[in-house]
């Protein structure tokens, strides 16, 4: 065995780029589909808007989402853990199939031909699904890790992983029994009901707890944390069907659908939150934003599940409108932004917030939420979403692409390898991210 120290940087160390990329161009592709679907009255729009609508949701959530959460993994987790499973060749497959599978499904819809959108919408569904399935074997060796740094955010920085084949699987079976619509309803809530909160959450729980060392939740709580949580999403979403049946009463399935968002906030610590903020501690906007979401979204799920705030079946729940802009996208640009900044090692001090992203999320979140509260005062059923929080949303998507065109391509500060701080979970931080002693 040769053991002449040889120094060489682990390939996953700053991969977030390519993906964090290709999310934003693909976020562009998704808003300019959106768009076409809802400035269009084709046939194919008319018949099975349904299916149309399902496609761009896992196009939204499969798509340049998971572009977001695959990337904040391949990078940080191998630092982490200290394990070589996120390799050159597997993120280039999952890009390729994660974007091939978007392209898919937006040309699909935009040609406008049933038989072709049920063609390509069948094949980018898959595709996006596989991309997942990639993403089995580097999780699995992550969880068989999960004793070593993991007590700072437990179950939340390695179970996610360990879950998303089995999101892919369900994903891809629903749309294969599409007749059903329940099957399809089910599939959305795992994905939005389950999925996200989860993912997003570990990122916040992450920056907080592993980044900033400010124990919103104690280490030796944190497993207990993520159990209740992904118990409380569990049972909100089998108490739908049930509530649609007859089984279970519709105000018990409204009390299910707010609890996992208020005991999340409260685990979260918002009090400590604002303490740290008056303290003046450097911390991310963004994400400390999306955290004070939570409550609305749970209070938002709340008054639809009552139907106090009714809208057409040709809508997607408000309160999914406020948890994907408002809490999901704002955390893991957030995070995003924050990891970029800590492979430039610029000082805490020196960070500016990108306040024209910060601004347009939450004000675009706010004009949702006061429809809805309007909806609910004056008992009038929404049937279009507010003209200008589309706008406003549709801008934070252009400010986003022109923020991380310009930061990557046209930054002047040195990047690094390895990030501040997390060089402390290096087994041999002299040598860099992913050094072997035995290579």
């Amino acid at each position: 065995m040769d053991e002449t120290p040889s120094s060489s940087q682990h390939f996953a160390a700053g991969s977030y780029i390519d993906l964090l990329l290709a999310a934003v161009i693909m976020q562009i592709t998704f808003i300019i589909t959106a768009i076409w679907v809802g400035t269009n009255s084709n046939d194919l729009l008319q018949t099975n808007s349904e299916h149309v609508r399902h496609v761009l949701k896992i196009q939204l959530s499969l798509g340049w989402m998971m572009c977001i959460i695959a990337g904040l993994g391949f990078s940080l987790l191998p630092l982490i853990y200290d394990v070589k499973s996120f390799d050159k060749s597997l993120m280039r497959s999952f890009i390729g199939m994660n974007m091939s599978g978007q392209f898919t499904i937006a040309l699909g819809i935009i040609i406008g031909k049933e038989e072709i959108f049920y063609s390509l919408s069948t094949t980018g569904i898959t595709l996006l699904c596989t991309a997942l399935f990639l993403l089995g074997p580097p999780a699995l060796t992550i969880f068989k890790s999960r004793k070593i740094n993991s007590t700072e955010i437990g179950p939340f920085s390695y179970t996610i992983g360990m879950i998303l084949p089995f999101i892919g699987l369900i994903t891809l079976v629903s749309w294969i029994a599409r007749e059903n619509s329940m099957m399809l309803a089910i599939s959305e809530s795992v994905i939005f009901d389950l999925l996200i909160p989860l993912a997003v959450t570990a990122t916040i729980v992450s920056h907080f707890n592993r980044r900033l060392n400010w124990d919103l939740i104690k280490p030796h709580n944190t497993g207990k944390v993520f159990a209740i949580f992904m118990t409380l999403l569990l049972l909100s979403i089998l108490s739908a069907p049930l509530s649609d049946r007859g089984d279970m009463s519709v105000r018990l399935s409204a009390i299910l659908a707010l609890l996992p968002y208020i005991f999340i906030f409260i685990m979260l610590n918002p009090k400590k939150i604002v303490s740290k903020i008056i303290e003046k501690q450097p911390y991310n906007k963004m994400i400390a934003a999306s955290v004070f979401w939570l409550p609305i979204i749970g209070i938002a799920s709340y008054l639809e599940k009552l139907n106090f705030v009714s809208t057409t079946d040709a809508m997607m729940s408000y309160y999914r409108w406020i948890l994907i802009f408002g809490f999901s996208m704002q955390a893991l640009w957030g995070f995003a932004s924050y990891l970029h900044d800590d492979h430039k090692k610029l000082s805490l001090h020196r960070r500016k917030t990108t306040w024209l992203i910060f601004l347009s999320l939450n004000i675009g979140s706010l004009i949702t939420t006061f429809a809805l509260i309007n909806s609910w005062i004056t008992d009038e059923e929404l049937t279009s979403y507010p003209r200008i929080g589309i706008a406003v949303y549709a801008a934070s998507y252009i400010l986003i692409l022109i923020h991380w065109i310009r930061d990557v391509f046209f930054g002047l500060d040195n990047w690094y390898a390895t990030p501040m701080f997390y060089d402390k979970y290096l087994k041999y931080p002299e040598e860099g991210p992913g050094y072997d002693f035995e290579n």
